[in-house]
């Protein structure tokens, strides 16, 4: 007997067996039921979530011979012909391979002539948004006033490509992605009734490396059976997947909590040498501190919103007692940071090693005992984890400042703008800081340099300046930019300070010197 992978072997017969589509089952059976069924449908999802398969069910649900009916028998010819995908009356067509109008035009030609043996012949395009706009269009009278005994199906995974002329022509049903414990209890079910030894663990990987997907999970199962030819262990799905196991990223995180940058570093090393992913790895850090956000928020251990084996959460749960809320979101932005460091280096592992140290340096003892600690590296650390406290905490609470504080930090404004881009420092040498309400700043240029202040008003300068202007004071602004008749000098008194290196940097490059204003 020909060998039926899972995936066919584990094809669902009724709509009861459709796993995490009960929004949709449910509908289709109620219009069956009252007799109220539309003459196309569009089941619009992710791959492996059911499409075709729901679809094959509503054709046999339609030609049983004890149909129309919820529930198809299975046993009668019709249903065993669609199943076995040799029925006449119902025809599945890929949208790939049959996208161009000549198609669809014998399709309209054959949808004139009556079922063979059912009471509808019934079309079924998979990938539909394939097909071409000219092939669309042929499609559109046909589809809106088939023949009585015409169903049209169509299946698509992305439904934005479909013609809203289409679209207006069907009843829509979405395919959500089939969650991870769902696609778990069927994976265990097919494990028992093929009499195969799995362990949990396995059948949770499983689910997270297909995202959603049934089909692929099945899939996954299948070769898992091929490869090992025995009881199926948490390492054959590591060797035959690529997937880094949970426990890769319970230690890291416990490495940088006991600010233990060195193991941290080595992990990375060894995950590496294994030939992992590097770009999977530092995607799983980023899922590992959501679900301890998660559980930190949510304080529920069986919470659905993390979708891991039970010995897994325990650890989790374990691990997030020795986090503050605000230290899981101040290492959730050092993650982004790195993510978007290996997007411009294109490389993973400096921007992995980077983020081991600086998440070690927000180890919970570092946070504990600051006098043991270094004075600079011990101020960055407050300072991230008070603008994390005052988010989360004060949210509607801004942080304000005046004019005078724009004032004082003009001069390292000037200088980081000059590093940034030196024709934005030169504009600003003609304008003032003049009022300051409201989260705006207005800066008023004289009327000879309209040019400068017309410069500025660029979206581009504008928000560099905004960027600068926020580094410098601390607190986010918006700029009103205005001509005046004449802007007022000041009245300049030399004045002795201690000059810093930043100072006298930004005195030479301007060719300035120090005053107060009287």
């Amino acid at each position: 007997m020909t060998y039926l992978v899972f995936a066919r072997k584990w094809r669902p017969k009724d709509f009861d067996e459709v796993v995490g589509q009960e929004h949709v089952t449910k509908t289709l059976k109620s219009a069956i039921a009252a007799n109220k069924l539309a003459h196309a449908y569009l089941f619009a999802g992710s791959q492996g979530v059911g499409k075709t398969s729901c679809a094959r069910i509503l054709a046999k649900s339609l030609n049983c011979v004890k149909g129309p009916t919820v529930k198809p028998c299975g046993e009668c010819s019709p249903c065993q012909e669609i199943a076995e995908g040799r029925s006449l009356d119902v025809i599945e067509i890929d949208g790939a391979s049959n996208r161009g109008i000549d198609e669809i035009r014998t399709l309209r030609e054959n949808v004139k002539f009556a079922p063979l043996n059912g009471r509808y012949k019934v079309y079924i395009i998979d990938e539909v948004h394939m097909l071409t706009s000219e092939a669309f269009n042929a499609l559109l009278k046909t589809l809106e006033e088939p023949p009585p005994y015409v169903k049209f199906i169509f299946a698509t995974t992305h439904p934005q490509k479909v013609l809203p002329t289409i679209l207006s022509r069907c009843q829509r049903f979405d395919f959500v992605r089939i969650p991870n414990l769902k696609i778990v209890d069927k994976l265990k079910e097919i494990a028992r009734s093929e009499k195969m030894q799995v362990e949990d663990d396995v059948f949770f990987a499983i689910a997270k490396a297909c995202e959603g997907s049934l089909r692929d999970a099945e899939s996954i199962l299948d070769q898992l059976i091929s490869f090992t030819q025995k009881d199926i262990k948490l390492e054959d799905v590591v060797s035959v997947l690529g997937i880094i196991e949970q426990d890769a990223f319970i230690d890291f995180v416990n490495a940088v909590v006991a600010q233990d940058a060195s193991s941290a570093l080595k992990l990375i090393d060894g995950v590496m040498s294994r030939g992992k992913d590097m770009n999977y790895f530092l995607e799983g850090i980023l899922e590992h501190y959501r679900n301890l956000m998660v559980l930190k928020v949510v304080k529920s251990a069986g919470d659905s919103l993390v979708d891991l084996p039970p010995d897994t959460l325990k650890k989790l749960i374990e691990q997030v007692s020795r986090f503050s809320l605000s230290d899981i979101m101040v290492s959730i932005n050092h993650i982004f940071a790195a993510q978007d460091m290996a997007r411009k280096l294109n490389a993973t592992r400096t921007p992995l090693e980077i983020l081991a140290v600086k998440l070690s340096m927000l180890g919970q003892k570092k946070l504990d005992k600051p006098e043991q600690q270094n004075p600079v590296g011990l101020a960055i650390l407050k300072e991230e984890k008070g603008v994390a406290d005052a988010a989360l905490t004060s949210f509607p609470a801004a942080a304000t400042c005046s004019l005078e504080d724009v004032a004082n930090k003009w001069g390292t404004l000037i200088a980081q703008l000059s590093q940034t881009k030196m024709s934005l420092a030169t504009y600003l040498k003609e304008a003032r800081a003049t009022r300051l309400e409201n989260n705006t700043l207005t800066l008023a240029f004289p009327k000879n340099a309209v040019f400068f202040k017309e410069a500025m008003a660029h979206k581009d300068n504008l928000k560099i300046f905004e960027g600068v202007l926020k580094s410098a004071v601390g607190v986010t602004l918006a700029v009103n930019l205005e001509i005046v008749d004449n802007v007022e000098q000041e009245t300049e008194v030399e004045e002795a300070v201690d000059e810093t290196p930043l100072l006298r940097s930004t005195l030479d490059l301007f060719k300035g010197r120090v005053v107060k204003k009287v």
